[in-house]
């Protein structure tokens, strides 16, 4: 149990929970000396118990951030690469944390007046923090008093770690454009695009800082939550007022990096809403559309099965559209009576030749026939599509004597439905295009019954 004195501030023992601002799991500390304890038989600590009791210590966090941006930036690939990777940040993170920060840690704020047991080992209290080297603060958090609310509180830390270090990645990996869709949308839709994130982006923080910070680590009442609600409402704006309050001597603490890292990573924030923003549709109306399209998915109980163009995205072969079908097999014919060798009959002659092709040569030959396809469209008045044709069964060089096969291919009716929604629906790995097609949702290849193409189609 813990010890109130006069001042309100509560003495510190051995079975309460820290938490770093740069860690992710509370831990309980080390006592150094057990002559001194409560009626429990908790030990009170001292300025001198840096290390805690737990193996892994606070977990710092910054080796999962790093963990999860290399992994974005598909700088490491693959499941049996990424289990490594992610062992690696947890090992990285208890030896960082515990065996190499807890010796140069230093308690602050504690009274040399009031010491337990040797000579200087000065008592602490609920008013003292301990600073890390990599510069992180640990103080005492009151509200989480069981195992089961520090995996939680771990739980979440290691959320907010992971998709941080994903956003970083795949600025690294592709710049700003990473966040940016393919549309153009009216301004007004952007600007409705931009306070739709906002306003989510402020209220998911605010919850967030409720719940785990308010309610959990500091043991508040729901009502009494209010500072750590307008701590979330303003998150793009608090590592500025935190660098000005430091800066100005109202908070004691000096600046350090993280407090810069912050206030960039709120920057990059911002712009990645900004480009989100102005190069989407209706984002707002899109989650609503997706939520209601999951809602049928459940309700009908056919949420686990597989994905068809036919079916989630309403889309037709090129092949099962007899005008378009005619259209394709006139502009291979075309390309096959130029009178000249072209990237279409190096494929056909490799094809009949047994000769294997690499992945360029299979889709130069694909476009090939696609920029005949779409010019005789045109001069023929037949409407096509907006968006680029989708390769059903894929990658290429798996099946490469249906690279050109209408059988397989969809017209889309944007580039974002084509990279944004088709690809990451059917896509087994984590990269939505270099990754191949599910076997769950790949189409059998001999699976149709079209209708066939009469001399009218092309009237």
């Amino acid at each position: 149990m813990s010890e109130t004195g006069e001042s309100g501030y509560v003495a510190l023992t051995s079975d309460m929970y820290f938490t770093c601002s740069s860690g992710l799991a509370p831990a309980k500390m080390y006592p150094t000396q057990q002559n001194h304890g409560t009626k429990d038989k908790f030990y009170y600590l001292v300025k001198d118990d840096t290390a805690t009791q737990q193996m892994g210590d606070f977990c710092c966090r910054w080796t999962l951030v790093l963990a999860a941006a290399i992994a974005a930036a598909g700088i490491v690939t693959g499941g049996a690469a990424l289990v490594v990777l992610a062992a690696l940040a947890v090992a990285a993170s208890a030896a960082l944390c515990g065996g190499l920060a807890a010796p140069f840690r230093k308690w602050v704020g504690y009274s040399t007046l009031n010491a337990y047991g040797r000579r200087d080992a000065y008592s602490l209290t609920s008013k003292c923090q301990m600073t890390c080297p990599i510069g992180g603060t640990i103080t005492y958090a009151e509200g989480i008093t069981s195992t089961w609310q520090a995996m939680i509180y771990t739980a979440r830390n290691t959320g907010w770690a992971c998709l941080e270090g994903a956003m970083l990645g795949k600025l690294g990996s592709a710049g700003f454009g990473a966040f940016a869709g393919t549309a153009t949308p009216t301004m007004s839709t952007a600007l409705i695009n931009f306070a739709f994130l906002n306003v989510s982006a402020r209220g998911l923080a605010a919850a967030d800082q409720v719940v785990f910070e308010g309610v959990l680590r500091n043991g508040k009442d729901l009502n009494e939550t209010g500072d750590e609600a307008i701590s979330g409402l303003t998150i793009f704006e608090q590592p500025f007022i935190q660098i000005w309050k430091k800066a100005t001597g109202e908070d004691p603490q000096h600046l350090n990096w993280q407090d810069f890292y912050y206030a960039g990573l709120s920057l990059v924030g911002s712009r990645a809403m900004y480009e989100s923003a102005r190069t989407n549709p209706n984002i707002a109306a899109g989650i609503y559309k997706q939520g209601a399209q999951l809602g049928n998915a459940l309700k009908n109980g056919k949420l686990f099965e597989r994905v068809t163009l036919e079916g989630r995205f309403r889309l037709q072969s090129i092949n099962d559209n007899p005008v378009w079908r005619a259209l394709w097999e006139q502009a291979k014919e075309n390309k096959r009576n130029t009178g000249q060798d072209n990237a279409f009959t190096k494929y056909e002659r490799n094809m009949s030749n047994n000769r294997e092709m690499s992945n360029a040569e299979l889709r130069s030959a694909f476009q090939t026939v696609e920029r005949e396809f779409k010019k005789l469209a045109s001069s023929q008045g037949v409407e096509l599509p907006e968006g680029p044709i989708h390769h059903n069964n894929w990658p290429l060089q798996r099946y490469p004597d249906h690279a050109t096969d209408p059988k397989n291919l969809y017209p889309t009716g944007s580039t974002d439905q084509h990279l944004n929604q088709i690809h990451p629906a059917t896509t087994q790995g984590p990269h939505p295009t270099r990754d191949p097609v599910s076997p769950k949702h790949e189409k059998p290849l001999y699976d149709y019954n079209p209708r066939p193409i009469d001399d009218n189609d092309l009237d």
